[in-house]
């Protein structure tokens, strides 16, 4: 008699095709994404390195631009292909009015008025009837911002109380400490969405910047750093909670250690996410409690497979930048002294985002309990798709100057009977 063997279960074969919810991962004109991050002001370049020296090439939301500023210091973003012709702007030169193509001479304001044609009679009689596409611009907190949406819907760009008003020796830091990098910022290669979603999803920390790959976080385990028990995977979920806010949403993460003079203390580690691309971040390493927050970033898609992250830092110490920007270390290192075996061994945010996918397969994911963050920020970017098709305007646009817009992130004391 012949046995039979049991067939396996669960293998690969037969799966249907991965796929990704396109309504939130794409961002090109005319996606449901991209129709709803058009509606809001976005950071394009840092302010201090945009200068008149040269223009610079960027992509933002699937649209090549080119931003620079001219010699009376007006940032300006146009697109890259020049209306004459075609020839980027990328080859142009600045001028005091202007940016001019390398290719025939055609020159044009920041708001894309063709100001002169250098090869046609009169520098050209009908200029006036060339118009370089170009987008609105506005500066502030160090960073230059773009606007590329509707005009008639063109929202004031917000403000926020984490950066102004100033304190006493207070500066603005946007740009990362990195050599010869542009203005335009870094380029990652994958969705913002990856690296968006990280930031509703606390207990990442809890395993890849302890439990796998060592303690991460500079100054773990001393008095000024975060506690040991902050990582402890068994009690990771009785230390964070969600709230949906005004704005967005934000976590708390508990922090249970003691206090200068060994009392027992709970605080909270709160990040707060403002929709559609905007969080705040407590300092990790110095742990600031009880005072005013100072850290915004934006993540900004450059289309549906890169981004490019954006901060704004409030500060006196130029200390705080170097804490948030080399703060988390992979094997004592800065992520670009590592080698391949100490990623593979020690990886870190990067190596865990940019490996979902250049764009993640949402249908191959398997949600669970600790991903109520991220399951309540894609309802809400769905829910702020919906208006904007209806007609309406999302979350987080405002028509009108509003005062500074609150922010509730940083470290806090909570009360001995919470």
């Amino acid at each position: 008699m012949t046995e039979t063997v049991p067939a396996d279960t669960g293998t690969g074969y037969g799966r249907k095709t991965p796929s990704y919810d396109a309504r939130l991962a794409e961002v090109g004109p005319g996606t449901p994404m991209g129709e709803l991050m058009r509606r809001y002001w976005h950071p394009i370049a840092t302010s201090a390195s945009l200068t008149p020296d040269a223009p610079h090439r960027t992509r933002v939301l699937g649209e090549n631009l080119v931003v620079f500023r001219d010699g009376e210091g007006r940032p300006g973003v146009v697109f890259e292909r020049c209306a004459h012709r075609g020839s980027s702007l990328f080859y142009g030169r600045i001028e005091q009015d202007g940016i001019r193509c390398c290719y025939h001479g055609w020159k044009f304001d920041t708001q894309g008025h063709c100001l002169e044609q250098a090869l046609e009679p009169d520098l050209g009689r009908r200029r006036d009837a060339a118009r370089q596409p170009w987008y609105p611009v506005e500066e502030r907190y160090g960073l230059v911002f773009v606007y590329m949406g509707p005009p008639d819907r063109k929202p004031a760009l917000p403000r926020y109380d984490a950066l102004e008003p100033l304190d006493e020796g207070d500066r603005y830091y946007a740009e990362w400490p990195i050599p010869g990098l542009p203005p335009t910022g870094l380029l990652s290669d994958f969705s913002w969405l990856n690296l968006y979603d990280n930031s509703a999803d606390p207990a990442h920390v809890t395993w890849l910047h302890s439990t796998h790959s060592g303690y991460q976080m500079q100054d773990t385990g001393t008095p000024t750093g975060l506690p040991e028990s902050f990582f402890e995977p068994a009690i990771v979920q009785d230390g964070i909670s969600f709230t949906r806010t005004e704005y967005g949403l934000k976590y708390d993460h508990l922090i249970r250690d003691k206090d200068e003079n060994g009392s027992p203390r709970t605080r909270s580690f709160r990040t707060e996410l403002q929709l559609p691309n905007v969080f705040g971040l407590p300092d990790y390493v110095k742990l600031a409690t009880d005072e005013r927050p100072d850290l915004i970033l934006w993540v900004v898609p450059s289309d549906d497979t890169h981004h490019r992250l954006f901060f704004a830092l409030r500060s006196s110490d130029p200390e705080r930048l170097a804490r948030f920007t080399l703060g988390i270390k992979q094997n004592g290192k800065d992520a670009w002294e590592l080698t391949d075996e100490e990623r593979q061994r020690f990886p870190g945010d990067g190596e865990a985002q940019s490996s979902q996918g250049a764009i993640s397969m949402h249908s191959e994911e398997t949600l669970a309990t600790t991903d109520r963050g991220v399951v309540m920020l894609r309802r809400m970017l769905k829910s702020m798709i919906d208006d904007v098709e209806a007609g309406r305007d999302p979350l987080n646009v405002s028509m009108t100057e509003e005062p500074p817009r609150h922010l509730d992130f940083g470290i806090f004391t909570l009360p001995t009977e919470a």
